[in-house]
């Protein structure tokens, strides 16, 4: 217990310190977007290409094994069988969606296809790549978690999977309302194309695609996805620690871990061109504001004890 409590303090802290820098990195972007965007942008380079391309498959394979890991818990209480059986086919179905959005993902023109463009919106290969490379994260949680019914276990993950759901719907929203032309698209020098704020949102994607043939993807620049799934990690993987019943004392260092691993893809979306500045601060921003709701929601509805 007392183990615990240091982790949520040292946690707490971090992510006030995490939520501080997203907004000067948001105000740093608002004075200087575009003059950074160009002295960081080195679209060459195979170490950051390899970082981006493994940005968004941790958050949506730990949202799987997730999936797999409630079925379990279902399968074990003592609800009805019909109840039973509802939760099952909601639990494959989000499971299996989620692993061919995130095999989409992986396969799109801003990772692997960018390497292999015959990838792209590819359905053998997007399909092979969900049934073979993230499905089976739902099997393992279902196989690997724990076999007892655990109803304070159930409604923490209901709860976080829930908020991991709500973050992305809202980055979705965000990236199609502000449309933001993103900097490699920039960097082409189409006629009419220019620097577009974050805080202006574009009106004029639709002539670029439409007309020119443009890929929508390159007007989806604000807030960047990669940094929202990333920095959502913090959250998302401590709670690997009461999946397993593992030592608490290891929450602090998977949120450790997650938080490097977010900078380092953060930072990846920059050098390839794919996002500015403040794109990133929004996202990881985004991440650290759902995550803060979670864990309001988590003290609010889910009592602690000495096993939690």
């Amino acid at each position: 217990m007392e183990c615990d409590r240091k982790s949520r303090k040292i946690m707490l802290l971090a992510e006030t310190g995490l939520a501080v820098l997203c907004i000067a990195g948001i105000a740093a972007g608002t004075i200087s977007d575009i003059d950074i965007a160009k002295s960081v942008y080195s679209p060459g380079s195979v170490f950051w290409r390899i970082i981006t391309i493994a940005g968004m498959y941790p958050y949506m394979a730990v949202w799987v094994l997730y999936m797999g890991v409630i079925c379990r818990q279902v399968r074990s209480s003592d609800i009805s069988k019909g109840k039973k059986t509802a939760w099952t086919v909601v639990c494959f179905y989000l499971g299996l969606s989620t692993s061919v959005i995130c095999s989409w993902a992986m396969f799109a023109s801003d990772t692997i296809g960018g390497v292999f463009p015959q990838a792209i919106n590819n359905p053998p290969i997007i399909a092979a790549g969900a049934l073979f490379g993230v499905y089976p994260l739902f099997f393992l949680g279902f196989f690997t978690s724990k076999k007892e019914y655990d109803k304070k276990l159930m409604k923490h993950l209901i709860a976080m999977c829930a908020i991991m759901l709500a973050a992305l719907c809202v980055m979705s929203a965000m990236k199609m309302f502000f449309s933001r032309p993103r900097y490699r698209l920039l960097t082409q020098e189409i006629p009419g194309l220019e620097f577009q704020p974050w805080y202006i949102p574009f009106a004029g994607a639709d002539e670029f695609i439409t007309g020119m043939g443009i890929d929508w993807n390159d007007f989806r620049s604000f807030p960047s996805g990669h940094a929202l799934q990333s920095m959502g990690l913090i959250f998302a993987l401590p709670s690997l620690t009461e999946v397993y019943g593992l030592n608490r004392c290891r929450k602090t260092a998977l949120f450790a871990a997650a938080a490097v691993f977010a900078v380092l893809v953060c930072a990846s979306r920059m050098v390839m061109g794919a996002h500015f500045i403040s794109d990133v601060s929004m996202g990881s921003l985004l991440a650290v504001a759902f995550g803060a709701v979670w864990i309001s929601i988590e003290r609010a509805y889910i009592p602690q004890n000495k096993h939690y």
